[in-house]
């Protein structure tokens, strides 16, 4: 199996996306923080309106598929992924 293409989307104070890095590293899976400035409002912005027109964040991108909300984010992972990296 492919190593999936991950792009997450987040905030670094953001409790939720705290939530899914946490889900994603204990998965032990690679991906690439895409960072968006609440305090900028990038959220409301076009560009992010573009990858979810809800302007929430998280939002997670595995091979182009995208899917927000923590919970719902951290249950795709689990359906998907569903075991941990084994342990050295």
């Amino acid at each position: 199996m492919t190593q999936p293409i991950i792009r997450l989307y987040d905030y670094w104070r953001s409790s939720a996306a705290y939530r899914v890095r946490i889900a994603l590293n204990l998965k032990g899976l690679a991906y690439t923080s895409v960072p968006v400035n609440l305090l900028a409002s990038e959220q409301s912005g076009e560009a992010y309106r573009a990858i979810d027109p809800q302007g929430l964040v998280p939002t997670i991108e595995v091979n182009g598929r995208r899917i927000v909300q923590s919970l719902a984010i951290i249950d795709y992972l689990d359906r998907r992924f569903p075991d941990p990296a084994a342990q050295a």
